[in-house]
């Protein structure tokens, strides 16, 4: 029985196995509701806040950067979809990490704004870092069990592998804080609900509490 619930689908893919589950397809058919929220909907007045003086202005939104924000948030959401539906580790980590670096985007990409770069900048510093503990994590899973596979790993009993798969699991949830967990404190830092892309700070909160949730799946199926 998989932690997720009945499972739907599975696409073999060699070693490579997606699925469906019904706790997924939940997390799914909520990311592409996401994915329509920046698409369908036309702001075209945004608030700028100055955070050297306390001074609050209204802006046409750029017609461009709305574009890149747009692309920016199709990829995180693409992203966060192969996060929800991979069945293997390693493929978690790699969605995983392309999240990371959209989302950094979506903060960074605010045009003449010294300190949207800036937090963009912190962000990548904590994505780059949080790197090693994510692949290490998933490089000690592999040396002790001999696969990524969620399916196979399902299977090994509890205590399999015994402390390198604990200590692989602390190495995997301070990648996964690293990566995602800190994206939202950047989006509000900026300001990011009195910007043009309040819209698109959504898709990076909603995301990340996805991600959260189909990470709490994947330690549970781990011996």
């Amino acid at each position: 029985m998989y932690p997720s619930g009945k499972v739907f689908a599975i696409v073999p893919l060699g070693d490579i196995v997606p699925y469906l589950s019904t706790v997924n397809a939940i997390i799914l058919a909520t990311l592409v509701a996401v994915l329509l929220l920046p698409i369908l909907s036309k702001t075209d007045v945004y608030v700028e806040v100055d955070h050297k003086r306390p001074k609050i202005e209204a802006k046409i939104v750029a017609p461009r950067e709305d574009r890149i924000k747009a692309a920016l948030a199709l990829v995180s959401t693409l992203a966060a979809v192969g996060v929800v539906t991979t069945g293997d580790v390693f493929n978690f980590t790699l969605f995983l990490s392309l999240l990371g670096m959209s989302n950094m985007g979506l903060i960074g990409t605010t045009v003449e704004d010294d300190f949207a770069l800036e937090c963009a900048f912190n962000y990548g510093l904590m994505c780059l870092i949080a790197s090693l503990p994510l692949f290490g994590g998933a490089a000690l899973i592999l040396a002790a069990t001999g696969t990524l596979s969620l399916h196979e790993l399902m299977k090994l009993p509890r205590g399999a592998g015994g402390w390198t798969i604990t200590y692989a699991k602390i190495l995997l949830t301070t990648g996964v804080l690293g990566e995602a967990g800190v994206g939202p404190f950047y989006a509000v830092k900026v300001d990011s609900f009195r910007r043009i892309w309040g819209r698109y700070a959504f898709v990076i909160h909603l995301t990340t509490l996805l991600t959260f949730s189909r990470y709490l799946e994947i330690l549970s199926a781990l011996p």
